[in-house]
């Protein structure tokens, strides 16, 4: 890819000259996407705003297995991360400026604090669920939550370091469809298009592998787009949602219903129609309504 093929001490200089008040020196690109990419900040700011702190103290345990630590982070209201940008500073100088970011970008630990900061908000706002099905759909909304700011983010990601620096502070990116996102924030509510895109990752976390014309349907009737938007482009965006292997979502599912306190297997406990449930339940929806608007990039 292209997106490689730029000096190290060419995006370290951009990370020195982009600072923020509260961005994070020490993660590579912070400042950088805290100035330059709204979703990015909006999240930093509420998750600041609800009490967590950020911290490059070495952890063990979240070094070891990042995805295995949430529960952990969101109990201490501490969001860790790794300082990965003083080990390049010396490498940049030890090479005297001659490495490209392709020679170290597969060996650098990125971090999640973006990630880690949406499962914050979410949990903060998320309505107390006794009930088996609820609950578990809390947890999963919360997860496509995430989802969702990390795909929304690719909007602003214009340029070569833009895109970067959010590859290596995401979980997953995919630029291909940021034209078609675009063109959708652009045309309608901006509100409307995440709540539809947090539903689609709701419908692929719950492990469905395709979103057929029913299933469209019933997810655009629960979401407020006050002019009928183009099939055809909500459809593509979409897509995206699938664009992680299969395999890793069931893992990834499985273990965050484990880390949850869930022991039943994961195809029985997923098995219920989980969008009557939020047509049904007032609560649910006015958490999806309340992280849609947490997730758009205009104020409201």
């Amino acid at each position: 890819m292209l997106l490689h093929l730029m000096k190290l001490s060419n995006l370290l200089q951009k990370h020195s000259e982009n600072t923020h008040p509260q961005g994070l020196s020490h993660s590579l690109g912070d400042g950088f996407l805290m100035r330059q990419n709204r979703i990015f900040h909006k999240v930093r700011s509420k998750a600041l705003d609800l009490g967590f702190t950020y911290s490059d103290e070495m952890d063990s345990d979240y070094l070891t297995f990042p995805m295995g630590q949430l529960e952990e982070i969101l109990q201490r209201k501490a969001i860790p991360y790794v300082n990965n940008v003083d080990s390049l500073k010396k490498i940049n100088q030890n090479t005297n400026s001659g490495l490209d970011w392709d020679h170290v970008v597969d060996n650098l630990r990125p971090n999640y604090v973006f990630h880690e900061s949406c499962h914050a908000i979410a949990r903060s706002v998320s309505p107390k669920n006794s009930d088996f099905q609820k609950r578990l759909l809390t947890i999963l909304i919360e997860e496509s939550f995430a989802n969702t700011c990390e795909f929304f983010a690719i909007a602003d990601a214009h340029d070569q370091t833009h895109r970067t620096f959010l590859e290596v502070n995401s979980y997953f990116t995919v630029f291909e469809d940021r034209t078609n996102l675009k063109k959708m924030i652009e045309q309608y509510n901006d509100t409307s298009v995440f709540k539809f895109m947090l539903l689609c990752y709701l419908h692929s976390n719950f492990l469905n592998e395709r979103l057929d014309d029913k299933d469209l349907k019933r997810i655009l009737d629960l979401t407020s787009f006050k002019t009928s938007p183009e099939t055809k482009a909500l459809k593509s965006i979409a897509e995206n949602v699938f664009a992680l292997n299969p395999r890793f979502r069931y893992i990834t599912t499985e273990m965050y219903l484990r880390l949850n306190g869930i022991d039943q297997p994961v195809e029985k406990a997923l098995d219920f129609d989980f969008l009557k449930l939020i047509s049904e339940n007032q609560p649910i929806q006015h958490f999806t309504d309340e992280l849609s608007n947490y997730g758009s990039l205009h104020e409201h």
